[in-house]
């Protein structure tokens, strides 16, 4: 995954984000991985989407960040606020295989394990991956018999 974000050549024109490690460039945009949570309003739960970002920063160096974006009405009093992740499992991935199976492990956000993947964005999430020059599995075991 790493060198597909470094072959991606994405650190062109205007940065995408400044952090206090510095500026970075997305490799593409933004995958969504799940959609939870109630509908924000009132006493319903937060509005809950997490994304995949894979993030070049001017150093060179290569990050995989889960953005949780939580939205309510009554802000962070109701739940709602932005959450950023670091998952470097996902840049030693080879495979979509292989960061799927690293999601689906969930992201520890300092509260405890939170699932930040849902199969329904499967191919949404391979589509992408798969345009960065990923490739979607590994042959299967039987295949390389001879």
């Amino acid at each position: 995954m790493k060198n597909c974000i470094e072959n991606s050549k994405c650190r062109r024109g205007t940065a995408d984000g400044t952090t206090k490690s510095g500026a970075y460039w997305f490799a593409c945009d933004a995958i969504k991985l799940r959609c939870a949570g109630g509908d924000g309003i009132g006493q319903s739960g937060a509005d809950i989407t997490f994304w995949l970002e894979l993030r070049h920063y001017r150093s060179g160096e290569c990050r995989a960040v889960i953005h949780r974006n939580a939205w309510h009405q009554n802000g962070c009093y109701g739940g709602g606020g932005d959450c950023y992740t670091q998952m470097p499992a996902i840049l030693v991935c080879a495979t979509v295989e292989d960061v799927i199976v690293a999601l689906k492990a969930g992201i520890d956000d300092g509260y405890g394990r939170e699932t930040c993947y849902s199969d329904y964005h499967e191919e949404t999430l391979t589509a992408a991956l798969t345009a960065l020059g990923l490739p979607a599995t590994a042959p299967a075991p039987d295949d390389m018999l001879a």
